[in-house]
């Protein structure tokens, strides 16, 4: 079954980065969120969003 959502860690284990560079980004605006109670989820496709926004074009 595939997740819905994720929690920050988990996300931040999948980017490679910090769980502060997700809490920062998320604070920033630059990654969307849901708070659920105490907990930060967040959707796995706004994770490839994320990457597809910071790619850049390889000049040859």
């Amino acid at each position: 079954m595939q997740q819905i959502a994720i929690g920050v860690k988990e996300a931040a284990a999948r980017l490679g980065v910090s769980h502060w560079a997700v809490r920062q980004w998320i604070k920033q605006g630059k990654l969307r969120a849901v708070r659920l109670g105490r907990r930060v989820l967040i959707e796995p496709a706004e994770l490839e969003r994320l990457v597809e926004q910071g790619r850049t074009e390889v000049k040859q």
